[in-house]
């Protein structure tokens, strides 16, 4: 019998909590292949290798930030845009939704957040 793919999910955050935080979060919403990368140019060396469906990704990082990672998405040919791109923060309106297709995100998630606000981020 073939097993049905999963959903495969990036996470790029420096913040052990919350890395640990979405994947207790997505454990309990479902079963997904969750990867993850604790900087940005760890993050951009996984979405090559990994081609995720979705990429939940911290504006700031060390390394290179969740924008410069934004950016590698549009220009690097070798980088296949996930299917929904999730910007986390801890700053208050980020980014003007108007602008959201412009740097290539689909939803902003503010850090803290609740397990409802994380599905919505992602499925909505």
């Amino acid at each position: 019998m073939i097993e049905p793919v999963k959903t495969r999910i990036l996470v790029i955050d420096d913040e052990e909590s919350i890395r640990y935080a979405v994947d207790a979060g997505l454990d309990f919403l479902g079963d997904y292949d969750v990867h993850f990368a604790e900087d940005g140019i760890q993050g951009i060396e996984k979405l090559k290798t990994l081609s995720p469906d979705l990429l939940l990704v911290d504006l700031v990082l060390p390394s290179a930030s969740g924008m410069d990672v934004l950016e590698a998405i549009r220009k690097d040919p070798d980088i296949h845009r996930p299917d929904r791109v999730v910007l986390m923060t801890g700053h208050a309106n980020p980014v003007r939704d108007e602008l959201f297709g412009d740097i290539g995100i689909d939803s902003v998630l503010l850090k803290p957040f609740k397990l409802e606000q994380l599905k919505s981020a992602l499925f909505n």
